[in-house]
């Protein structure tokens, strides 16, 4: 399989907007769930909606940019994202409802490090967010670079009449 120069731009753009996103993502998480104290279904429904338009934007300026209609692209990403949030979403629910607080053999692998062992049990339902985001990007990407902003071929410019080619 051969990638081309644009893949691996695409893909560092997608790596930056993915990293940014989760940090956003579990920041209002964080503060919605924590700060605002709201239920954790209704604190995360809200932090991926606002991280959708936000990606969205991202990724149609930077990091798939396009010449394509930003309606054509945006009925495409939709559905994906549609699908992706969906997934992601059960499956944060679904994981916080089975390890609502860090399992004590994994906060016991990180009792060298009382800092370490402290931010894992603070932040464990921001790094189950992470976890599942991280995964689901790997389904993101190639939807993103295959169907919903396709690479147009490039046209080779036409010789004009008279020069030898």
């Amino acid at each position: 399989m051969k990638f081309s120069k644009s893949f691996f731009a695409r893909l560092f753009w997608f790596l930056v907007g993915g990293v940014l996103s989760i940090w956003v993502n579990a920041g209002l998480f964080r503060l919605f769930s924590h700060g605002f104290g709201w239920r954790d279904s209704v604190a995360y429904a809200l932090s991926l909606a606002i991280i959708n338009v936000l990606l969205f934007l991202w990724n149609y300026v930077v990091g798939f940019k396009s010449d394509r209609h930003w309606t054509d692209a945006a009925w495409r990403q939709a559905v994906c994202l549609s699908v992706a949030n969906g997934l992601n979403y059960v499956l944060v629910l679904l994981l916080l409802r089975l390890f609502p607080q860090c399992p004590e053999v994994v906060a016991g692998a990180f009792d060298w490090s009382p800092l370490v062992h402290a931010k894992l049990i603070g932040f464990w339902k921001e790094g189950i967010i992470a976890t599942v985001q991280v995964f689901i990007a790997f389904f993101k990407f190639g939807l993103y670079h295959y169907w919903v902003y396709p690479q147009q071929p490039s046209v080779p410019e036409p010789v004009e009449a008279g020069q030898a080619s």
